[in-house]
């Protein structure tokens, strides 16, 4: 027997024994299955997932009586968290010689409607505040898990109302009579309260004055809840401490609430250095990361930063080995000119390579970011200015196309950009209900040192909207260039965050014919943009407490060479499926889409009709 074979062999003698399950003898009863009937509002899945009976059966034993009991406890505890309090669930054993099934016979019976009862608030409006916080209204059908979602906000909502030491004692009553889940919620309010004197400690200097500048209430003020959160999440976005502990003093019953404000500042340098291996469609990379962050240097709020990210690409199309190169000083300062405004300086070297070239050159970009009176509505204004060669064409890039494109000489583009954005998402991370707005404006001249006159505008829209468990996310953005286009101005869709039936950067204008025997499509960009998706995000269940789910979508896009070329109702179109595993670092996420239209010819990417994704965080 060759080692090759031997070697496979081996690996399925392996795979073989981790497949199967434990080994019966005969005369063992054993637990083969465990089985509901009955059950309507509930699935099979929701009801058996986590029972004690889970591991018995796995590690191949008979049933324990007791945990048989303990299980149909806990399906009927399933069933009283959704209101149905009338529930009956029986247990029984079937047998087949050795193999023993467990099968729980449920009774739903009929479910609960709410009713709320609010105690110890006198004023009508501060009821209605109560109300409008809990997810549950009088003579809908009770949910447990929306009510416990929602003690939290309850308590808060009478603290931000002034009662600092507000005792509330929520519970669920059940009133089998008339079917119906009283959702108690009792409260001692104690007296109405004002912010006393503010303590802070470990701080000094003109960090001490930008924490000062950040506490969300003053002396005197009615006290809140909310604006010691707003505090508290304010010093931690200076990013300068490793713990921020804002505690009122609530000894007592007094009506004057004093506050103790400790911060630890953190590590002043950090050095951050990493690697990877990395796929796209241009090439196949092995990447670098080294860089470093100095805080309160040169001046106090300053930061100043450095990052190199290198990279060696074997081109997929053949053509060898090229060098990437990404490199960037950042120096960043706090309050520049009024609290909570930012303000930065960068420059930057760029060798990078792409399918129809390869561009390098220097850049240079000022900016201020400010609120407008929330932190939810935030602008930015600024200032940049980049050089760009070009070199290493694709031989379907022609010197006509390079003279068309701009590719046949120095690049300089220095423009005016200002952004708005309005976000108004529940959770940053994985939204399920709010909306986000984006409108960015260049403008391009030479009067900012450029060689080119342009005005680019890319306004996008997002919105979220809870459908029970399960989100319906949507999105569209679109893009337009006016005037001179730029090589590296030009727009391209394709990829895990936009239209997801291309590969990255392969929806835009292309250069397609034959090369090494074979049709390809090199994209070089366009001047007008559209991006559409909608997506279903459905959980499924949690894998070691991170929660997993999926996702249904469909995607259209295009990109034109001007905006009079793209019509809205003759998108690429790409319908999909994905899973998601949300971890600490966000949604780890797998999609795969494929194209509904547009598949042949002279259109992008001709003859692909899949596209796969894998990647971190949701696609919008």
């Amino acid at each position: 027997m060759s080692r090759f074979s031997l070697t496979i062999t081996l690996v399925a003698m392996v795979a073989g024994g981790c497949a199967r399950g434990p080994v019966h003898k005969p005369g063992d009863e054993y637990l083969a299955g465990i089985h509901v009937e009955g059950n309507h509002a509930l699935q099979d899945s929701t009801l058996t997932t986590g029972l004690a009976l889970k591991r018995t059966q796995k590690r191949g034993r008979a049933p324990d009586p007791y945990l048989v009991d303990v299980d149909a406890d806990r399906i009927k505890g399933e069933y009283v968290r959704y209101g149905y309090l009338d529930v009956d669930v029986k247990a029984r054993v079937e047998r087949s010689g050795d193999a023993a099934t467990v099968i729980y016979t449920i009774n739903e019976g009929v479910r609960a409607t709410t009713k709320i009862a609010i105690s110890g608030i006198d004023d009508p409006g501060l009821q209605q505040e109560i109300r409008e916080k809990l997810p549950l209204e009088d003579g809908q059908p009770f949910d447990y898990a929306q009510y416990e979602l929602a003690k939290e906000p309850l308590e808060g909502v009478v603290e931000d109302a002034g009662y600092a030491h507000v005792k509330f004692t929520p519970q669920i009553i059940a009133d089998r009579a008339t079917n119906t889940a009283i959702v108690s919620l009792a409260y001692e309010t104690g007296p109405k309260c004002t912010f006393g004197t503010v303590e802070l400690t470990g701080v000094q200097g003109r960090l001490r004055e930008a924490v000062e500048a950040r506490i969300a209430f003053d002396p005197g003020q009615q006290y809140s809840s909310s604006a010691i959160a707003q505090t508290q999440r304010s010093l931690y976005g200076l990013n300068r401490f490793s713990s921020v502990a804002v505690q009122p003093q609530k000894a007592g019953e007094q009506s004057v609430v004093a506050v103790k404000i400790a911060v630890s500042e953190s590590a002043k340098h950090e050095i951050k250095l990493g690697g990877g291996f990395g796929l796209d469609p241009s090439a196949y990379e092995i990447r670098g990361r080294a860089g470093y962050t100095i805080t309160d240097w040169p001046f106090p709020l300053d930061t100043a930063s450095v990052d190199l990210r290198p990279a060696y690409a074997l081109m997929r199309d053949g053509s060898g080995f090229e060098p990437r190169i990404k490199a960037l000083a950042k120096l960043e300062r706090k309050d520049i000119f009024w609290t909570y405004s930012t303000g930065e300086i960068e420059g930057g070297y760029d060798y990078l390579a792409f399918e129809a070239y390869t561009s390098y050159g220097p850049r240079l970009r000022l900016g201020v970011t400010t609120p407008l009176g929330t932190e939810r509505l935030q602008l930015r204004v600024g200032w940049g200015i980049q050089q760009a060669d070009f070199r290493n064409f694709h031989p379907l890039v022609d010197e006509a196309l390079q003279m068309q494109i701009g590719l046949d000489e120095t690049e300089r583009v220095a423009a005016y950009t200002q952004s708005l954005v309005i976000d108004l998402r529940d959770n940053l991370i994985e939204p399920r209900l709010g909306a986000y707005a984006e409108v960015r404006i260049s403008e391009g001249t030479k009067y900012a040192g450029g060689n080119y006159d342009y005005f680019q505008i890319v306004p996008e829209l997002r919105g979220f909207v809870p459908l029970g468990r399960t989100t319906l996310a949507a999105r569209v953005r679109s893009g337009a260039t006016f005037g001179d286009l730029a090589p590296t101005e030009r727009f391209f869709s394709g990829g895990a965050s936009s239209q997801r039936g291309f590969s990255e950067r392969k929806l835009a204008p292309s250069a397609i014919g034959e090369y090494d025997g074979s049709l390809r499509s090199i994209p070089y960009g366009g001047g007008a943009l559209m991006e559409t998706g909608l997506e279903l995000r459905v959980p499924i269940t949690t894998i070691k407490e991170m929660p997993f789910g999926t996702v249904a979508f469909l995607d259209g896009g295009d990109v034109t060479e001007s905006i009079s070329e793209l019509h809205p109702t003759n998108l690429h179109w790409a319908a999909g499926l994905g899973l998601r595993l949300l971890t600490i670092i966000g949604p780890v996420r797998f999609d795969v889409a494929y194209r509904l239209n547009r598949k042949g010819g002279m259109n992008p990417d001709p003859d692909s009709s899949f596209a796969f994704h894998l990647g971190v965080g949701e696609a919008f």
